[in-house]
């Protein structure tokens, strides 16, 4: 048994840690695809290479569903 009183709609809010996660792996993913494309940011090795447009756009997707993925619970 928990000590702690959980309320309902505590558990209903959204989890920022895991939505400001995904946002900066989102913005990660958008500025190795902007790299992978050719658009020079900062000038490094990644410009111009199509493997990073790919890897950013993975990068994205995951992103994506790890913001919307269902919060796990414990009910223990």
């Amino acid at each position: 048994m928990h000590p702690t009183t959980v309320s309902r709609d505590a558990s209903r809010r959204p989890d920022r840690t895991r939505l400001i996660l995904a946002a900066v792996a989102a913005l990660t993913g958008l500025v190795w695809v902007a790299q992978g494309l050719g658009v020079p940011l900062g000038g490094s090795f990644m410009v111009g290479d199509r493997f990073w447009t790919y890897a950013g756009l993975v990068l994205i997707a995951v992103a994506m569903g790890f913001a919307s993925w269902p919060r796990l619970r414990r009910d223990r």
